[in-house]
């Protein structure tokens, strides 16, 4: 919600072309009626004269018999969807001629909504309501609203700026993904670190029974639900950080608007965050070297300032791997998510001593080569994978014609180990051999 103040700025009337033109025939009609001594020439002119002075105080006054009181918009909206929007208006008279009301917005959420104002008497409030859609995401600017005046002839216009400019944040698309218990994707630390988060809120730490597991870790009334025994697996599961590192560095992605890797990778990272934060984690975002939100944050301003920081992210500078690589090294946390743009074995090998020790690893490394037309990954980018793979990250290569969400289930899935939904392409002339990556 946002309340600009009341009044706004003065009012403005100005004739139309076609006030112009009939304030020059009143003009010529009043001198050449009286140089030539036609009277009634002259009453002509005079009275298209007065018409325009008329319409002109008439124009004036009503844009002062409106202000806009409120604003009410969604906070947060989503990439594709519809959002309304809602103007609060108080009338403090009854305006004789016609009322619009402007509200300026940017062509990608439908250009400037025009709404004819009812007739109304003074101390009347209402509302006026348009919907905004915008296709691709970021941080657009609404308004000022403007209160438009035309009297019935059209010979003046008039207007006023009522209100102020409010931010409309469009996130990323969130993918619905596959419910995975993250203690099934291994890690050092064994299965008390790992069991600490889990697909539901209600089955935190909770799987199947296993042969040799104390029947006094029996989870009743999962194993009720579900038809199988289930057991806990940590009684004090805690309530850990999640990392989403995102690589944002302009560089390292190719196309353009919101069908380019980058846009991809922003839509993923949303994705898992908002699907890691209903299971009740807590996410941080890791861009540029900095985390995003900060870690004070309580949960409901933490996921809101997330979804914001990626809605008005921007492309960053070619040292933000490297910058977020050493500022995720000084971090703890029981899981990592990174979403990484075009790497080569040595962009990737400062994250296998950067990820925190025991830590699931998941990486999903963007052909950025067919955002640009190429068919087959370049050997650098497997490479990557294979350094990533074989320190035991779980990876998957994404294009542009993949979904999020079986990306994200060929990463996810047990026994997965992540590999391009592609054959690897053939070693380039001189170039290593995948046996000769070291992990």
């Amino acid at each position: 919600m946002s309340t600009p103040p009341a009044g706004g700025s003065r009012a403005l009337a100005r004739p139309t072309a076609r006030g112009w033109a009939f304030a020059a025939v009143g003009l010529v009609a009043v001198v050449g009626g009286a140089a030539l001594g036609q009277r009634d020439v002259l009453r002509v002119g005079v009275l298209v004269l007065v018409l325009v002075a008329v319409a002109l105080w008439s124009t004036a006054r009503a844009v002062r018999t409106l202000d806009l009181v409120s604003r009410s918009k969604d906070e947060l909206v989503e990439a594709g969807s519809t959002s309304p929007v809602r103007l609060h208006l108080t009338a403090g008279g009854r305006a004789g001629v016609r009322l619009v009301v402007e509200d300026p917005a940017p062509l990608a959420l439908g250009g400037t909504a025009r709404l004819a104002v009812p007739r109304v008497h003074e101390g009347d409030t209402f509302d006026l309501e348009y919907r905004v859609r915008a296709e691709a995401r970021g941080s657009y600017t609404l308004g000022p609203a403007r209160l438009v005046a035309l009297d019935v002839f059209g010979l003046v216009r008039a207007h006023r700026v009522v209100g102020s400019s409010v931010t409309l944040d469009v996130l990323p698309r969130v993918h619905p993904l596959s419910e995975v218990a993250l203690g099934e994707l291994g890690g050092a630390r064994g299965s008390s670190a790992s069991a600490s988060a889990a697909a539901a809120p209600d089955d935190v730490s909770i799987r199947e029974y296993r042969v040799g597991d104390d029947l006094r870790r029996v989870h009743w009334r999962s194993t009720a639900r579900r038809g199988a025994v289930m057991v806990r697996s940590d009684e004090h599961p805690g309530r850990p950080d999640v990392v989403v590192l995102l690589d944002t560095r302009a560089q390292a992605h190719a196309g353009r608007g919101a069908g380019s890797s980058l846009e991809w990778g922003i839509s993923a990272a949303a994705s898992a965050a908002a699907h890691l934060q209903r299971r009740r984690h807590r996410v941080r975002l890791l861009h540029d070297g900095a985390y995003d939100p900060p870690r004070e944050l309580d949960e409901t301003s933490a996921v809101r300032g997330l979804m914001r920081s990626l809605a008005r992210l921007r492309p960053g500078g070619a040292d933000g791997l490297a910058r977020s690589t050493a500022e995720l090294g000084r971090a703890e946390s029981t899981l990592l998510v990174a979403v990484l743009g075009r790497v080569d074995e040595d962009d990737v090998a400062p994250l296998l001593a950067a990820r925190p020790l025991g830590v699931p690893a998941l990486a999903v490394l963007l052909h950025t080569g067919s955002w640009a037309g190429a068919d087959e990954p370049s050997p650098g980018l497997e490479r990557a994978r294979l350094v990533l793979a074989r320190a035991g990250w779980r990876t998957a290569v994404a294009g542009p014609h993949d979904g999020v969400p079986d990306v994200w289930s060929r990463l996810t899935r047990p026994g997965s180990r992540g590999g391009p939904s592609t054959p690897p392409p053939a070693p380039a002339p001189g170039a290593p051999s995948s046996r000769e990556v070291a992990p």
